[in-house]
């Protein structure tokens, strides 16, 4: 019995979580300027106070432990190893894709364009190169993985990167490769190191090209 609550207390926690990451978003969207100084400070708080609370959680439950004197070139070399193995997953999404007849940049991404084009551009560096790789690795990365497969964590990681690919909305076959592919290299990143710290910095160092590039062309 024991056993079964604490896997639904975590089943809960990661949907509290899930919900959690979308708060930022719908504040954003009920906010009619979205481009003044007020509302602008509002959102960078709500994700500072979100983002913390998901840091407290991840050091309460042994998932990040802060503690980066693991760091060293080996990590370097996994890091830039992970963007290419992102990089490759893009193509291969891109050509499934345009193989299926579908635009090739998914829904998801031309969403997330439209947003980021509506706020200011601190707000979209927060959001995306800070807020979501904390919060969906500790959630994918992290809870899944360890604590609601703690005793078969590879099928934890699998499992987690599949829900990865499904929380970012694919359309299709291509855009669930890109976003379940991306998953999984992070979960490799994560297995292997045994470091949520390091899946994390996978995922921002992938998300803050795609936004450097993407502010470019914008």
């Amino acid at each position: 019995m024991k056993f079964f609550l604490e896997k639904l207390k975590y089943i809960v926690m990661i949907g509290l979580a899930v919900v959690l990451t979308q708060v930022p978003f719908l504040v954003i969207l009920s906010m009619d300027n979205k481009q003044s100084l007020l509302n602008t400070l509002i959102v960078i708080a709500v994700y500072g106070l979100i983002i913390s609370l998901f840091l407290y959680v991840a050091k309460k439950e042994n998932l990040l432990t802060f503690d980066f004197s693991f760091f060293n070139g080996s990590s370097v070399k996994l890091l830039v190893l992970s963007y290419f193995a992102s990089f490759a997953i893009g193509i291969l999404a891109a050509i499934v894709m345009q193989l299926e007849g579908a635009p090739i940049i998914p829904q998801n991404q031309e969403r997330v364009t439209e947003i980021t084009q509506q706020i200011p551009k601190i707000i979209s560096v927060i959001s995306i190169v800070i807020g979501a790789p904390i919060m969906e690795e500790i959630i994918f990365r992290g809870l899944i993985p360890k604590k609601l497969f703690a005793q078969h964590q590879v099928v934890g990681y699998v499992v987690g990167a599949v829900l990865f690919g499904f929380f970012h909305g694919p359309t299709n076959i291509g855009s669930f490769i890109l976003y379940g592919g991306m998953g999984a290299v992070f979960a490799y990143v994560a297995h292997k190191t045994d470091r949520l710290e390091m899946s994390i910095l996978a995922h921002m160092l992938r998300n803050g090209i795609a936004v450097v590039l993407m502010l470019f062309l914008m």
